[in-house]
């Protein structure tokens, strides 16, 4: 503040705006202009706090923040308190901080020296309790299995695909607001392990060399702690937190692969879905850990292969490829299997793709123009029932229950099985 505009201040307050003006012979604005600068704090001046909001939590920065510590972490601290960061709420991902020193003069036109800071902190949300606690308690009760002896396996040629998709556990569903059966994640549960059992069942009497079970597919009908899917913007109806849906699934999961490992070999195979990619694929590293040790039990997460979305196996001359959903024309898809997989495409004579999403059963026959034969495009059910949202948008139509598939390695897909949900047998 030079000592011009403190002189033309206290001569304004005494005789007002137009007698300071003629006084010292300067127009009405820069006398106004004058007493604005007397009446600034030097260091707020420069000052410039601003608060973003990102994807990943909140950014602040302050250009000009004023401290004497020099103790970098108490620094931090004295910011975080100074800008009232609820710390039980948010913590310090990282930051960026420099410092200089500024000598100004003081109203008294004394020098004093003043260290100022340029601090942008990053903040991320702190992981909530109960996450915390699920993943102990998910440690800490991994159970554990005796393994059977494993039988001899004839060369049969043939192979069962375990296909139960969009299980969506965790949703909940009432039948008053749906017109349908009731739908939470005990229920999910339950369903789920008796339509593994049927299929296995079913399957067993082929004699299987190898089972295909499918994991993904909107097994999980939320992806975060929030209760939304990864991209999802409106709240979904769920039953239940994420850490217990997540432990209960996964001990649901690996007592249904034990099932499957004494009929025959097991590839667990990760397709996953719109409502859990996140969460479907933590569970399969999970799967994969737990079954390290076992040479019955293989896991495919797809990081090698640079296929996550979509992947295919060939079985002699049966080439059967996964997704979650089928958007656009059939025609399209089939040229996809051959262009993402040509080695297995050349090699086989009966080609399908099996997805979900959709929530209904259906297949599609295409010819393709480009590509020589035909594509089989089923469409699988799901085997959990309709919500209110479903309800409300007029997707009504789906039919629960959970498919298995026989393959043969002479003359491709030559069972299909529907093990039906009670809320269908209603």
């Amino acid at each position: 503040m030079s000592k011009n505009a403190k002189e033309i201040a206290t001569y304004c307050a005494e005789h007002g705006i137009d007698a300071t003006a003629k006084h010292y012979g300067l127009q009405r604005s820069t006398v106004e202009r004058e007493i604005r600068r007397a009446n600034e704090d030097p260091i707020k001046k420069r000052n410039k706090v601003t608060v973003e909001s990102t994807p990943k939590g909140l950014t602040i920065t302050d250009t000009g923040f004023k401290s004497n510590e020099t103790n970098t972490e108490k620094l931090l601290n004295e910011f975080l308190l100074t800008r009232k960061v609820d710390l039980d709420k948010w913590e310090v991902d990282r930051h960026i901080l420099s410092s200089w020193d500024v000598t100004m003069k003081d109203e008294d036109g004394e020098g004093k020296t003043f260290t100022n800071h340029s601090i942008k902190v990053f903040l991320k949300p702190k992981a909530k309790r109960d996450v915390i606690e699920g993943i102990k308690s998910l440690i800490k009760n991994i159970p554990t299995y005796k393994i059977k002896t494993f039988p001899k396996v004839k060369n049969t040629g043939m192979a069962l695909e375990m296909a139960v998709l969009d299980a969506h556990i965790g949703k909940m569903a009432w039948h008053v607001e749906t017109g349908r059966g009731d739908y939470d994640l005990d229920i999910a549960l339950e369903e789920y392990e008796k339509a593994v059992d049927t299929l296995l069942g079913w399957g067993a009497y082929f004699t299987p060399e190898k089972i295909f079970f499918i994991v993904g597919q909107d097994l999980f009908h939320i992806d975060n702690i929030e209760g939304k899917t990864a991209r999802g913007k409106h709240d979904l109806d769920v039953d239940g937190r994420l850490p217990k849906i997540f432990e209960q699934t996964f001990e649901l999961i690996t007592k249904c692969i034990y099932r499957c490992r004494a009929v025959a070999p097991v590839e667990i195979v990760w397709i996953p879905g719109n409502h859990d990619y996140s969460s479907s694929m933590y569970l399969c590293y999970i799967l994969k850990e737990h079954f390290k040790k076992d040479k019955a039990v293989i896991v495919d997460i797809g990081q090698d292969k640079g296929m996550t979305t979509r992947k295919a196996r060939l079985w002699g001359n049966l080439l059967v490829g996964w997704t979650h959903q089928i958007n656009g024309r059939q025609n399209a898809w089939s040229n996809e299997l051959a262009q993402a997989f040509p080695r297995m495409w050349g090699e086989s004579v009966f080609r399908e793709w099996h997805h979900g999403h959709k929530h209904r059963k259906g297949e599609v026959k295409t010819s393709p123009t480009i590509t020589q034969g035909g594509v089989l495009c089923r469409q699988l059910t799901a085997l959990s029932p309709i919500d209110k949202w479903h309800y409300e948008n007029l997707f009504t139509d789906a039919v629960p229950g959970g498919e298995s598939f026989i393959w043969s390695k002479d003359v491709g897909v030559i069972s299909n099985f529907t093990a039906w949900s009670k809320n269908k047998i209603k």
